[in-house]
């Protein structure tokens, strides 16, 4: 049997301290470039607070696409209040049973729905956070016995509120 060797060059203790030194200097370097960010101009903090609202921005609109009502039911506070688009006039005012309603309504008449989302700023202030985002799709409406595709372009705000260790939606939909 032929048994060829090559010789090493033994390491150090030297060696291993400046190998080790120059790891953790990398690893400094990478904790002061911060935890990245959500959007793509750079303004939202990838904390893990915001994370966690920002999620639940994303399971929503899955949620939709999905016509997955009771998963909307879930993250829908019943504390959910909405103006109805006019300051000025409360009967157009609706809490969570009509937001519900509404809900039911888009497995009713939404065949297919698709939306990308596009983060344009996320606030927290205590245990409330304010999303602001621009949502692109398409959905397959049907109304009657008539199908139709409409376009969907818009910014929107939803508000969140921390309940139970929970973000919940408080408004925006």
């Amino acid at each position: 049997m032929f048994v060829c060797s090559v010789p090493r060059r033994p390491v150090t203790l030297l060696r291993f301290a400046l190998h080790l030194l120059a790891a953790f200097a990398l690893a400094a370097l990478a904790a002061a470039c911060g935890p990245g960010y959500l959007d793509a101009a750079k303004k939202v903090p990838a904390s893990d607070q915001n994370k966690q609202v920002y999620e639940v921005v994303k399971a929503y609109h899955a949620a939709v696409e999905n016509k997955d009502v009771e998963s909307l039911r879930k993250m829908i506070s019943q504390r959910y209040y909405e103006n109805g688009g006019t300051t000025d006039d409360a009967t157009d005012d609706y809490g969570y049973d009509k937001c519900i309603q509404r809900v039911e309504m888009l497995v009713k008449n939404v065949k297919r729905a698709q939306l990308k989302i596009r983060l344009v700023d996320l606030q927290v202030t205590g245990d409330e956070a304010a999303v602001d985002y621009q949502y692109v799709g398409r959905a397959l409406l049907s109304e009657g016995n008539v199908d139709a595709y409409r376009t969907y372009d818009s910014f929107s705000r939803m508000k969140l509120a921390l309940e139970s260790g929970h973000w919940m939606i408080t408004g925006g939909l």
